[in-house]
């Protein structure tokens, strides 16, 4: 009974001590940071503290002038933002608004605050916002309204109509529904899509289709990668290859037969698209499996037998006698590799201009290896290579399949290349 006493004792100390420590720390950083001229770290510091230990009168102390501080700033502030030019001037008052009521919030919620010395209790000026936070609030909203509207009056060029609906998107994300913002939204975001159409790739690698149709692939492959990526945005779309289809069998024309720029800025046009992907497949070159071997020595130190031997009382014992063996091994490593050389070309359908012209190539490698024992004490052999001598022979993966993983590995470096170039 005593012990059990004796540890919940200790115990309450520990939690104490561990209080005190804590009670400490808050209301140095919060001095610190009073000192450094950032009264609202130290507000919420002084608070922290004083949430341990209401009756600290340094940190009563201290609350009360970095709350004044923070009091004072918050007004200076707001008064410069609202003699400011700026834009989103309303938007900094409201966060201004926003982040002083989180530090009311911090002082209003701490227990009842009296002072050890007079036994008074401290009150402190918190300020209602909430008018000031409703008005501040309808003010950005408006701000950004007003400026999708001037941006919408200004041209209907996709650039500047994709800035009007961001303004317009801003406002309802500061009130929902806010106005027609909703309809203006949707009219300008309609202007503001890119449409985007990625022609299959042309095959000029000579492998008669050994591999497939590698031209369809690597274009399904880009759309694909650049779905997964998020590319297609709210004023990005990439165009359908069915209804790509559709055009190239209207205009009894493969995608082969889109020969010149001409003939794909053609296409552009009766896809509506603003910017046309095209590419080619230059090369591709499979490696055959390629097998060489080295032979290596292992050597370990392993028991040989056993001797007798005298100890210190003269007394006769037994003890492991060690040398050192070998062990021949032959490591085989086989190896194959499948290369794909191509480029690709992004052309403006108004002006048939190539904005972009690249060339890349993509290897994609494939390498195991294995061993087998020669001569020799096997004991010699490390466990990773007793694993390497007990493996079967590795065969890489069928040819088609090298191919189609660098096929992959292209298309997914140009989806990279697109998303920074069409952004």
């Amino acid at each position: 009974m005593p012990s059990r006493f004796l540890i919940a004792t200790m115990l309450c100390l520990a939690l104490i001590a561990s209080a005190c420590s804590k009670n400490g720390t808050y209301y140095r950083r919060a001095k610190k940071s009073y000192e450094r001229g950032n009264a609202e770290a130290a507000v919420i510091d002084a608070c922290r503290s004083l949430r341990i230990k209401p009756d600290n009168k340094k940190a009563q102390d201290l609350l009360q002038a970095v709350w004044n501080q923070a009091l004072s700033n918050h007004s200076i502030r707001v008064a410069a933002l609202e003699k400011s030019s700026d834009s989103t001037a309303w938007e900094q008052i409201l966060a201004e608004h926003m982040k002083l009521q989180s530090l009311a919030e911090q002082v209003q919620t701490l227990p009842p605050l009296v002072s050890p010395i007079t036994g008074y209790r401290l009150t402190f000026n918190v300020p209602d916002l909430s008018e000031e936070i409703k008005l501040s609030r309808e003010n950005a909203a408006e701000a950004h309204y007003q400026a999708g509207i001037r941006f919408d009056k200004m041209s209907n060029a996709i650039d500047i109509q994709r800035k009007a609906a961001r303004e317009f998107q801003a406002a309802m994300n500061l009130i929902a529904n806010y106005k027609d913002a909703q309809l203006r939204y949707d009219q300008a975001r309609k202007l503001a899509i890119k449409r985007i159409a990625i022609v299959p790739f042309s095959d000029k690698s000579n492998s008669k289709n050994k591999y497939g149709a590698i031209s369809e692939l690597m274009s399904d492959y880009i759309v694909s990668r650049i779905m997964e990526g998020n590319f297609s945005n709210e004023f990005t779309e990439i165009i359908a290859r069915s209804q790509m289809d559709a055009v190239l069998a209207e205009q009894q024309l493969g995608a082969s037969g889109l020969v010149n720029e001409a003939s794909t800025v053609n296409l552009g046009q009766l896809l509506g698209a603003h910017e046309i992907i095209t590419g080619s497949i230059l090369q591709v070159v499979s490696s055959p499996s390629r097998t060489t071997s080295v032979i290596r020595t292992a050597k370990a130190a392993v028991v040989i037998g056993k001797e007798e031997y005298k100890d210190e009382e003269g007394k006769t014992q037994e003890r492991e006698v060690k040398a050192e063996v070998s062990c021949d091994y032959k490591l085989f490593t086989k190896t194959a590799s499948a290369t794909i050389a191509g480029s690709f070309s992004v052309i403006d359908v108004e002006t048939g201009r190539i904005i972009h012209h690249e060339s890349l190539e993509t290897k994609n490698p494939w390498q195991d290896s294995w061993a087998r024992v020669v001569s020799g004490d096997q004991r010699a052999l490390s466990s990773s290579i007793r694993k390497q001598i007990e493996k079967a022979e590795p065969y890489p993966p069928e040819e088609g399949e090298m191919v189609s993983a660098a096929l992959k590995s292209m298309s997914n470096t140009v989806a990279q290349k697109l998303r920074s170039i069409l952004k």
